[in-house]
């Protein structure tokens, strides 16, 4: 299997901030972010960090270089 190329936690929070915490797909918008339903008072990420190209061989979009 090949390996991935994965973000770090702390790339996933900045690119979350950076966006907003808001689906970066010009065809969606929304919230990747919210309060959790199990009454912590915590919130829960429902967003996804996502590659431009694939993260590994023959993946979606994947691009050798």
């Amino acid at each position: 299997m090949a390996k991935r190329d994965e973000f770090t936690a702390n790339t996933k929070r900045i690119l979350a901030e950076r966006a907003g915490q808001r689906c970066s797909n010009p065809d969606c918008g929304r919230n990747t972010a919210g309060p959790s339903d199990d009454g912590s008072g915590e919130s829960t990420q429902l967003g996804k960090a996502a590659h431009i190209t694939a993260a590994a061989e023959g993946g979606p979009r994947y691009d050798p270089r």
